[in-house]
């Protein structure tokens, strides 16, 4: 594995609220944004092998969202709204002096790719890995995390997070993450609306894996709306959600080919 701190260009830039977000850009040609999953931080796509291999052919840009890794972690609710957060992705465009660009996003990552491709013209490809259309974020899921999150939050502050009985690397988790940055993000999700296959404006690409039921099932319930908008799906045999990023050689080489078809094509 190559080192990742010395592939990094690392640089950050001030959203439109005043926070500041970090991000990293290689390689040269078409930008691409990568988006990563809710509670990961950029390197993830370092660490697995996607941006080696992307920069050979686009210019790969990785971001730390707001309230994740090196980037601020506001922790009011209202910091999180989809509008700014969309804001802070086309803000890194900018700064890469790139009026168009296209973006793959996983998970959470893939949420916020579909707002994109719903809403912003400057987006000329998309990829949406374990994601779905419709609303992803019930408010009763997001409540019982909010609490969960609480829990380990207080117990953090009381130093009593061994009691909960985590282990070393739970721990870990938790110290390196701003929780009450992780609640207000989740909170935040409630209202986003949701996305139909006919609002997506440029050729889009959706992957799930078969063993990412939540995922995959609402998706294969829209197949006909998918297929009359143009958008490409694709399930991966025995594939859960988190291995539709870790599976780097089941997942890549179809996303690559996506990536690098012409507009015409």
């Amino acid at each position: 594995m190559f080192d990742v701190e010395m592939e990094q260009k690392r640089m950050f830039l001030t959203a439109t609220d005043g926070i500041k977000i970090a991000y990293d850009a290689q390689g040269e040609g078409p930008l691409l944004i990568l988006l990563q999953g809710f509670d990961e931080a950029r390197q993830i796509w370092h660490e697995l092998g996607y941006v080696e291999r992307l920069s050979q052919h686009f210019r790969v840009v990785t971001m730390d969202r707001r309230g994740i890794g090196e980037s601020d972690k506001p922790t009011s609710v209202s910091a999180y709204r989809l509008e700014q957060m969309l804001a802070d992705i086309s803000a890194v465009a900018d700064a890469c002096e790139a009026q168009k660009f296209m973006v793959w996003g996983h998970s959470f990552g893939a949420s916020l790719t579909l707002q994109l491709a719903a809403r912003s013209e400057r987006v000329s490809r998309a990829i949406a890995a374990g994601s779905f259309f419709g609303r992803v974020y019930f408010e009763e899921r997001i409540n019982q995390i909010v609490s969960e999150l609480q829990v380990l939050y207080k117990a953090q502050q009381d130093g009593t997070l061994r009691e909960l009985g985590l282990d070393n690397e739970d721990v870990r988790w938790v110290e390196e993450r701003s929780l009450p940055a992780l609640m207000a993000c989740w909170q935040a999700t409630v209202s986003w609306p949701i996305v139909n296959p006919g609002e997506v404006r440029c050729p889009l690409y959706v992957y799930s894996g078969s063993d990412d039921h939540r995922i995959t099932k609402p998706l294969l319930q829209r197949q006909e709306e998918i297929d009359e908008a143009s958008i490409l799906l694709r399930i991966f045999d025995h594939i859960d959600h988190a291995q539709e990023l870790s599976e780097i050689e089941v997942v890549y080489p179809a996303a690559e080919v996506f990536l690098r078809k012409q507009p015409q094509e």
